[in-house]
């Protein structure tokens, strides 16, 4: 062997101690300096997306969708179509609310709900166009 020094805080090269019957004092944990990126904890999760504005926009889509079409204002011709793009959007943004690691998910179901509705009422609004 070569009487190379060895890296700070090896123990000296040779047989292990032998138990001499006296308590050993516990091994010391390595420190930033010694051991750069070293915790003794295990790395956090990620934190989870914030999803509540998805929840929120899609509730507001929803909520456009069944309140806009009913307005009492003049929309000729167009107010049929209305609840359709507001639905479908809101649709959208609350599907993407649900999925995955997001906070906000009963706002983006509700969202849905309120969406869906809103398509039920362009689909029966476009129909009486249609019919009538």
């Amino acid at each position: 062997m070569t009487d190379e020094p060895r890296p700070q805080g090896m123990p000296p090269a040779g047989p292990p101690p032998q138990w001499t019957g006296q308590p050993q004092p516990w091994p010391v944990q390595p420190n930033a300096q010694q051991y750069p990126g070293y915790s003794p904890y295990p790395p956090a999760l990620p934190a989870p997306a914030n999803g509540v504005w998805l929840g929120v926009l899609s509730l507001v889509l929803g909520v456009l969708g069944c309140v806009v079409p009913l307005l009492p204002i003049d929309l000729s011709g167009v107010r049929a179509y209305l609840a359709l793009p507001f639905g479908l959007a809101g649709l959208a943004c609350g599907l993407v609310g649900v999925i995955g690691r997001r906070t906000g998910k009963p706002v983006s179901g509700v969202g849905i709900g309120v969406s869906a509705i809103a398509l039920v009422l362009g689909v029966i609004m476009l129909g009486n166009q249609v019919a009538g």
